[in-house]
């Protein structure tokens, strides 16, 4: 296919880096298509634990805040302003 824009011809001389990784998958024969989709699974799966983590830690900072407020009443109100800022709701 002929380039028909400057634009065209720019962007085939922009380097193009190919991931080691697939370099040497597709030099065993192995399919990059397969690579792909094995790299887009790993990567929803860490995505699920990375989530699942960010959960449990709110959870945490939720029962820590609440606890702390009912041991030290007096350090309610900064207590209240630490859940707000890291992007917790705080209980009235």
């Amino acid at each position: 296919m002929a380039a028909t824009t400057l634009q065209d011809v720019d962007a085939r001389r922009l380097p193009t880096r190919i991931p080691l990784d697939i370099i040497e998958y597709v030099e065993q024969t192995r399919n990059p298509d397969i690579y792909t989709r094995e790299f887009v699974e790993l990567v929803m799966r860490y995505n699920q634990q990375l989530r699942g983590r960010t959960e449990a830690f709110g959870n945490f900072r939720h029962i820590l805040a609440r606890e702390m407020a009912s041991a030290i009443p007096e350090i309610k109100d900064d207590v209240n302003q630490v859940i707000e800022v890291t992007g917790g709701r705080v209980e009235h």
